[in-house]
Parts: C-alpha cells; sequence; structure tokens
C-alpha cells in the first residue's frame, strides 16, 4: 500500500494539472469558446455558451483523449455509427464540462429576463445580466461564467505599461508643444465629425424610404446596438427592420409635410454661403483661443511670457523701462506722461535765460 499511495497521488496532481490547462486553453481567445461579459450578481464576469464550449472542444480531439478517453470497444463501435459517434462526443465534452463545474473553474448560469425585449421578437444570444444556476450540471443550453484567472502573460504586462505609460503622457499634455495639441484637437474634430456624417446620411436615407415605401431601413443598423461586439457593428452594411409596423400613406403624408416645412425653415434661416464661411473661421478661432493655441501657453509660469518679451526687448537691465505711449486718434491727447530729453530741458533753460536779461536791459534803459 506503501507503493501505491504515491502512484494515486501522482495521477490525481497530473489530472489536476491536465484540468487546468485545459481552462488555460480555453480561456484563450484563439482557442477557447466565444465568449462575452455580463453581469453576474454585483460582478461582471466573463461567460461563454454551452454549444460554443462544445463547438470549442471539437476542434480539439487531443484534450478529450487525455481528459476523457474512449474504450477500444467503443471506439470500434462507434466508427460505424455516426449517431453513436456523435453522442458519444456530446456526452465526452458534457463529462469535460462537469470537471470544470467540480473544479470550481466554471460556474452554471442563466438569464436574469427570460422574455425577449420590447421591439424585439428572440432573445439575444449574449445577455448583459446573468444569475447563478441553482442546477450545476452541464449542458449544451446552459451559460458558463469564468472563475478561473489565467496567470499573467508579458504580453498583459506589455500592455498595461502601456496604459501606465498613456496616463502619464496625457496628464503632461499641457506641456506638449502647439502643434501636438492642435493634432490631437483636430483629430477629435474629425471623429466628430465622422459621426455627425455617418448619422446624418443615415437619418436622410431612413426618411426617404420611410416615406416612398413605409419601410425601416437602416444603412449599418447594428452601429447604435448595443448588445453585439465592436467587431460586428459595421455587418450588415444595411437591411430593413422586419419586427417594425409598416408605415400607412396618410401618415407618410403628414410626416412628409411637416419635414417639409422644417427643412423650408431651415433654409430661410440660414446664412448665405460667404456667411457660413465667416461663422466658420470665427468658431474655429474661438475653439483656438479657448485651448490657447493661438500663440505659445499663456498660463504657464504665470506672465513668463510675457517677462521673456521684455528681457528679449531689453536686455540691460541697468536702464530703465519706460512704457509704451498710447496715442489716441488725436495727436494732442495721451493716455501717459511724455519724458522730455536733457536737449528740450537745456533749450527751455536757455530761453528762460534771455528773457530776463531782456526784461533787466529794458528796466536800466529807463
Amino acid at each position: 500500500s506503501a507503493s501505491t499511495a504515491p502512484t494515486g497521488t501522482s495521477r490525481a496532481d497530473s489530472r489536476h494539472a491536465a484540468e487546468e490547462h485545459l481552462a488555460y486553453v480555453l480561456r484563450s481567445a484563439s482557442t477557447g469558446p466565444e465568449s462575452r461579459s455580463a453581469r453576474v450578481g454585483d460582478v461582471r464576469l466573463d461567460f461563454f455558451r454551452g454549444k460554443d464550449f462544445i463547438a470549442a472542444m471539437e476542434k480539439q480531439p487531443e484534450i478529450l483523449d487525455s481528459l476523457c478517453p474512449m474504450k477500444e470497444n467503443e471506439r470500434v463501435a462507434c466508427e460505424g455509427d455516426a449517431t453513436r459517434a456523435a453522442k458519444m462526443l456530446e456526452a465526452r465534452i458534457a463529462h469535460i464540462g462537469g470537471l470544470l463545474l467540480h473544479r470550481g473553474y466554471v460556474v452554471k448560469c442563466e438569464r436574469v429576463f427570460k422574455d425577449p425585449r420590447k421591439g424585439r421578437t428572440k432573445l439575444v444570444k449574449f445577455p448583459h445580466y446573468l444569475q447563478k444556476s441553482r442546477d450545476q450540471t452541464f449542458t449544451v443550453d446552459g451559460f458558463y461564467a469564468w472563475m478561473y484567472t489565467p496567470p499573467m502573460s508579458w504580453a498583459s504586462v506589455a500592455v498595461s505599461a502601456a496604459f501606465a505609460l498613456g496616463v502619464v503622457l496625457m496628464c503632461l499634455f499641457p506641456l506638449a508643444p502647439i502643434w501636438f495639441k492642435k493634432v490631437i484637437l483636430y483629430v477629435c474634430l474629425a471623429i466628430l465629425g465622422t459621426f455627425a456624417v455617418v448619422f446624418s446620411v443615415r437619418a436622410i436615407v431612413f426618411a426617404l424610404v420611410w416615406i416612398v415605401l413605409g419601410e425601416h431601413f437602416w444603412i449599418l443598423p447594428n452601429l447604435t446596438d448595443d448588445e453585439i461586439p465592436i467587431n460586428e457593428l459595421f455587418t450588415p452594411p444595411w437591411g430593413f427592420d422586419r419586427s417594425a409596423k409598416k408605415i400607412g400613406l396618410l401618415q407618410r403624408i403628414l410626416g412628409l409635410s411637416i419635414g417639409g416645412a422644417v427643412v423650408f425653415g431651415l433654409y430661410r434661416v440660414a446664412p448665405e454661403t460667404g456667411g457660413a464661411r465667416v461663422m466658420t473661421l470665427t468658431a474655429h478661432d474661438a475653439i483656438l483661443d479657448m485651448f490657447n493655441l493661438k500663440g505659445g501657453p499663456k498660463q504657464l509660469g504665470g506672465a513668463m511670457n510675457t517677462t521673456n518679451e521684455t528681457a528679449q526687448a531689453s536686455p540691460n537691465t541697468d536702464v530703465p523701462i519706460i512704457p509704451e505711449v498710447n496715442v489716441t486718434a488725436d495727436a494732442n491727447e495721451t493716455n501717459a506722461t511724455v519724458i522730455p530729453s536733457l536737449e528740450e530741458i537745456l533749450a527751455e533753460v536757455g530761453e528762460d535765460i534771455e528773457d530776463d536779461e531782456d526784461k533787466t536791459t529794458e528796466k536800466t534803459e529807463l
């Protein structure tokens, strides 16, 4: 018995290691089942569907043979019966799913909202809200939330460091050069402008089709759907909303009348071409002025720019700085006192002395 105990322990350890390796492999986005994020209670977890788990395990027969091997007679019997082979494969995959549940790597969940959302005819594939199920046996139609956290890889460390560096760079954005700030501003404006153009075109095409056919036709129909992943937002490129009710002719005529009145009113109050261009340039200058992008940074170091300009204008600190004279349109009016030169002062003194001598001579003659 002493010799068999270590063997049994080593087998259990190797089996646990194989199960942990399976969880690590299935957590990968390339080899694992398709997963989404959902709120389970008070936490947000990644989850997958039972049918996607079966599809992922069918592509990895070596894991099936290591964790749930088939006996030779069963293998021979399944070779000539496709139905039996399919059932055997599903049973083996369900057994491996049960192992993951037993080890606590996943937990079975169910939908919080059992009925379709208003305006839809069927439930979404990946719900946003789940709750833990009482039945913790593996089934094809179940949802399974991941409780296993894989070890951090070097790629995760690099991504985390990149995010930290990005935060530091955003904090240093006020110290960036003016040209870099302008690039960021124009990129943001370009993104906002792209969104505005796309949504405007969608609205115009929808209105035209709605008026002519009474159908709900959308360009990029999944663009505003928050229940699908990002890689499916732009597919399909267009489509009809079959769940929406078709609009009658009278309602379409009324909508056309209201829309035409709104467009006519906007046309009457819209500025001319030259006026619109001036308003655009004014708005552009206002945005640059709001972010202090017309010149150098104005707030950095208080009045640093003013001090530097003054120092450059008068490098000799011993010479007093004379304030500029703000001369108005009238040459006789001034907002500052003009300091006369030495020659002007001596000339005035000489004139006073000559006047006093002339007055003395006149008195002597009298």
